[in-house]
Parts: structure tokens; C-alpha cells; sequence
């Protein structure tokens, strides 16, 4: 009895210590954070053909989001296009496994099963695919991907209920209480809705540029917890209500606008949180468990100020629009619940195992062995839980948007990102075609 048990604690700490560490990214974070994004893609299209991958098969859709994402900084559109995509698909096929195989996923541990990534990666591979489109020339493929976040928010708050439902209701052990609240207050995203604005300005639809103008102040009004920071003044609206308009949809005759997006900071990773909750009805020492859940934490940036500096000429500042890191945060919050709830049952199942073996044991070689036998099983159910802190970790935290009326004309300026009154990087943009009725739009990113 002694020895099989001890091979049970053995293997629990074999399986414990088989999920990635946070170390094998170490060489990619370091020359993310540096800006040197092609000897990044370098890294790991290298590492991928040996033994030692960065991302093992069952974590493919981390691969494809994060080199998509980082081919996208470098200006390999197609290519990234080509991953974004790629990695969408591999989301909505483990999203429809998973509706499939649900009473499977109540039983076996996240960490075993394939990564199926975020909502909040789901909804920024169609912001930065849209950008692709735009770097290729392709205005109307830039929208279809803005229409997909659209959708994708408004089924958001929905995606998730039905599996929660059913797991409250097979759940009566935990208490309702201790269930995190799983309700979503997102549903439009305001940088997505940008880029709308200007889209459609640059095809000449200036109804539905006004419609994602008008959009965006909604997106502000209804998710505080995500919109802590003012509307960017060029999207501030003026004009009676109803029919409202702004800097960005009036260009005064003769005149050409550049607008400016810049990415800053590195989106929140996740770590494991452990939670411990009480088992009604267990003896001891099986009536507590250990929850191993994933929690979500920023990586803090020192960007807080991007200013715009014409040569020779004017300079203008860069408004916050979206705080991507609190769109993870908030979205993140519905399919928690569901990871809880999920924990909580396969928890429960092992610690009614270990009971049931404690007093078997008992039965068969007293009341020590019993004992023992509960304790030991008790550290193997603590051992073998483990939260799946999987993402993607290389989409920003911040997109800073702007803009400026200017003669047409060829410019070149530089981008600065702040720190406080501090200058953190600098970033030249060359010979710039600034034309009149045409979208003129420049992206610069810095990860720091």
C-alpha cells in the first residue's frame, strides 16, 4: 500500500514539473523588448526545428499569435497575415473541439490539452491584421477584419454562459459565493473602431466613418473599468447630437492629415494563484483543496507620453485609446469563471478518490495508515493540480492614436515615447508621402 502510494506522490511531482517555463522565452522577451524583431522571428523559426522548441505542437496557437504579432512590427504583413490567421483558425477549431468534448474538459487538466487561446488575442489578431491590409494597400480587406472584432464582442458575453450553467448546476458542493463573477462589460472596442474611422475615411464613406466615430465614444460610456483614461481629443465630438463630428472627419480644404498610431509596453502574462477552499461533507484531511487558477499580471511599462515631432515644424501629442492590457484583464474574467468551476469538480472527484482510499486503508491497517494514506493522496491532488498560464506575450499594452493637418507634402519626424519628463526612445520616420484625401497613416512601436 506504502509503495503504491509513494509512486502516486512520485508522479505527481513528474507531471508538476512538466509545463513550460516562463525561462524558455527569456532570449525572444529580451530582443522583443530591444526592437530587434527580425532576429527574434530568426530565434524561433530556429528553434522550432530542434528538440528543444519554444513552442511545443500543443502550444500552436501561441506560436502563430506571437510571431504573427511580432512579423507585424518588423513590416512583414504577408507573412504576418499569413500567422494571424492561422492562429485565429486554431482558435475557433479548439473552441468548437471544446464545445464537443466538454464533459472531457471537466476531467483532464488544462495543461494537458492543447492551448486554445484568449478572447482578448482572438479580438486583437483582427486589429493587427487589419493594420496589414492597410500597409499592403488593401483598405477594404482592412475592414472586413474590423467587422470580425465587431462580431466577435458582440457574441463575447454569450460565449461562455451555457458552460458555466451546466457547471454551477453539476457544481453543488461549492459555494455560490466563492464563484467569481463571470459577467464581461466589453463589447466594443474603441481601437478597433478607430481604425474604422479611418478606414473608411480613406474610401470616402463618411457615413460609415461618423457611425464608428459616434461608436467610440459608446465604447467609452459603457466600460469604465476599461476606459479610465479621457477620449483622445481628436475623437473628442462636436456638432449636435445625433450628428456629431470631430477633428478626424473634418480635413479643411486643401489640406492633408497624418495620423499616428503608436504601440507601447508588453500585454499582462499569467501565473498560477493558489486558492484554498473548504470540501463540505469530506473528512479531514480531504475537506480542504487546493485551487490552482491563473491569474492575470501586467508587466509594467514606463510609457506614459508619445509626442510627434515635425521636423522643422510643429509637434502634437499622442492620446491614449485603449488600455489593451485591461481589455485582457475584463475579458479574461468570463472564462475564469468557467476555469473555476471546471478546477473545483476535478479537484472535488480527486479528493473524494483520496477519502475513499484513506479509509480503505484504514480499514485494512488501522487508523495510522489511514491517516497516512489521506495525506499522502492529499499532496498528490495538491501536486498534480496546475494552472495553465499560457498566452501570448507579445502584443502591447497601449495604443496611443493622434493626428495633425498638414499642407501635402513629404515629411519626416520623430516619434518619442516618455517617461515622466524622461525621453525612454526615439523613433525616425523617414520621407513620409503626406497626400490630401487619402488615409496617411504611420505606426511606430516600442515595448519598453
Amino acid at each position: 500500500m506504502s509503495k503504491s502510494v509513494g509512486l502516486m506522490v512520485i508522479g505527481g511531482f513528474l507531471f508538476f514539473s512538466c509545463a513550460t517555463s516562463p525561462d524558455v522565452y527569456r532570449d525572444t522577451d529580451a530582443g522583443v523588448e530591444k526592437g530587434s524583431f527580425e532576429q527574434v522571428i530568426a530565434t524561433i523559426e530556429k528553434r522550432q526545428e530542434t528538440r528543444k522548441r519554444i513552442y511545443p505542437a500543443k502550444n500552436a496557437i501561441m506560436l502563430y499569435l506571437d510571431k504573427g504579432v511580432i512579423e507585424h512590427y518588423a513590416g512583414q504583413y504577408p507573412r504576418s497575415s499569413q500567422d494571424l490567421e492561422e492562429g485565429e483558425r486554431l482558435i475557433q477549431e479548439a473552441y468548437t473541439k471544446s464545445i464537443t468534448l466538454e464533459a472531457v474538459s471537466y476531467i483532464a487538466n488544462d495543461n494537458t490539452r492543447e492551448y486554445a487561446g484568449e478572447d482578448y488575442e482572438d479580438i486583437y489578431i483582427n486589429v493587427f491584421n487589419a493594420l496589414n491590409y492597410y500597409h499592403q494597400g488593401d483598405l477594404e480587406g482592412g475592414l472586413v477584419e474590423i467587422r470580425r472584432v465587431n462580431e466577435k464582442l458582440l457574441n463575447l458575453s454569450d460565449k461562455y454562459a451555457a458552460a458555466r450553467t451546466k457547471a454551477q448546476s453539476t457544481n453543488k458542493q461549492v459555494d455560490a459565493s466563492q464563484v467569481p463573477n463571470g459577467t464581461v462589460n466589453f463589447s466594443n472596442s474603441a481601437l478597433a473602431r478607430y481604425l474604422g474611422v479611418l478606414f473608411y475615411r480613406g474610401n470616402g464613406n463618411a457615413d460609415d466613418a461618423r457611425i464608428d466615430f459616434v461608436e467610440i465614444q459608446k465604447a467609452y460610456n459603457e466600460a469604465p473599468a476599461v476606459y479610465t483614461n479621457p477620449l483622445p481629443s481628436s475623437l473628442t465630438p462636436t456638432g449636435e447630437a445625433g450628428y456629431e463630428t470631430g477633428e478626424e472627419l473634418t480635413i479643411p480644404q486643401g489640406k492633408a492629415r497624418l495620423n499616428v498610431i503608436s504601440f507601447a509596453g508588453l500585454s499582462p502574462v499569467k501565473v498560477e494563484k493558489a486558492v484554498q477552499i473548504p470540501l463540505p461533507g469530506l473528512p479531514p484531511p480531504n475537506n480542504w483543496a487546493k485551487l490552482a487558477l491563473p491569474s492575470m499580471i501586467e508587466r509594467p511599462s514606463a510609457i506614459n507620453r508619445v509626442v510627434v515631432q515635425i521636423d522643422g515644424g510643429a509637434q502634437f501629442e499622442l492620446n491614449l485609446i485603449e488600455d489593451m492590457g485591461l481589455v485582457a484583464y475584463e475579458t479574461f474574467k468570463a472564462k475564469y469563471s468557467l476555469i473555476f468551476l471546471k478546477t473545483f469538480m476535478r479537484t472535488f472527484i480527486k479528493a473524494i478518490s483520496g477519502s475513499a482510499a484513506s479509509i480503505a486503508a484504514e480499514q485494512q491497517g488501522g487508523r495510522e495508515v489511514g491517516f497516512l494514506v489521506g495525506i499522502l493522496s492529499k499532496v498528490v491532488s495538491d501536486v498534480s493540480e496546475q494552472a495553465d498560464i499560457r498566452m501570448s506575450r507579445y502584443f502591447p499594452r497601449y495604443a496611443f492614436v493622434g493626428g495633425i493637418n498638414l499642407d501635402p507634402g513629404t515629411y519626416s519626424f520623430t516619434v518619442h515615447y516618455y517617461g515622466g519628463s524622461r525621453i525612454i526612445a526615439s523613433y525616425r520616420q523617414e520621407q513620409v508621402k503626406v497626400e490630401a484625401n487619402k488615409l496617411n497613416l504611420t505606426e511606430t512601436v516600442c515595448l519598453k
